[in-house]
């Protein structure tokens, strides 16, 4: 059984000071707390998260070769900066990998890990039509490391920064998101998915995949015109 089981719905679990550190800081960025293109003071992190200075500066590097920051000799870190360009490339990325991520954990699962998703499906079931988008943030992060522990294929964790540099732009533009689209679809498409990789129906789980990225490009595609229009005004 994946080793991955549940623990982001646990107060509770710590894990390693670097893991918590990443953690905490991603959600940082994606909520943008950490503002694109902003500097990134090491300092203020170790007394904002409580966290030492060691593994917050290993955190650091590891969310610069994600490319969730900028790293430039002489001048510190930055917070990778945010444009439709840039996300349609993250996209384009995203959805060439998440294409073999979702069959391959459909295909792979165990029956203990197909319990472990339902659980999580639940979880997305429970939020659904909520106002917590925040968790519902999270859950997808996990979502994600767990159908990558089911694969059986670590450098289809290549997946998971782009995922955050999805999340963040969605949440930067979620008024504009709410104008056009709802909350819920994306959670509908999650369980769907969730769904169809715990049944171990490949078939499905792919058409839902396939389903779920169109609707992610079209949602990003609208965005970027309606930012566009309104710079030109």
């Amino acid at each position: 059984m994946s080793d991955l089981l549940l623990p982001e719905l646990d107060a509770k679990h710590i894990g390693n000071q670097v893991d918590m550190a990443y953690e905490r800081i991603e959600d940082m960025i994606v909520m943008l707390e950490m503002a694109p293109g902003a500097r990134v003071v090491e300092s203020a992190l170790v007394k904002t998260l409580d966290i030492g200075r060691t593994p917050i500066r290993e955190a650091l590097l590891r969310l610069a070769a994600d490319g969730l920051l900028v790293a430039t000799p002489r001048k510190g870190m930055t917070v990778r900066g945010l444009s439709f360009s840039l996300q349609m490339k993250v996209f384009e990325t995203r959805r060439a990998l998440e294409m073999v991520l979702i069959p391959a954990a459909t295909r792979r699962r165990t029956r203990d890990e197909a319990e472990v998703l339902a659980r999580v499906v639940q979880r997305f079931r429970d939020l659904s039509g909520g106002d917590d988008n925040r968790e519902l943030l999270r859950l997808d992060r996990h979502f994600i490391r767990l159908l990558i522990a089911f694969s059986g294929n670590p450098f289809l964790g290549q997946i998971l920064p782009l995922y955050s540099l999805s999340r963040r732009f969605w949440w930067a533009h979620h008024e504009l998101y709410l104008t056009q689209y709802r909350d819920e679809t994306l959670t509908d498409f999650h369980i769907e998915i969730g769904d169809a990789v715990v049944a171990g129906d490949e078939a499905a789980a792919l058409a839902r995949a396939e389903a779920f990225l169109a609707y992610v490009e079209d949602y990003t595609v609208y965005l970027g015109r309606e930012l566009a229009g309104r710079e030109r005004t």
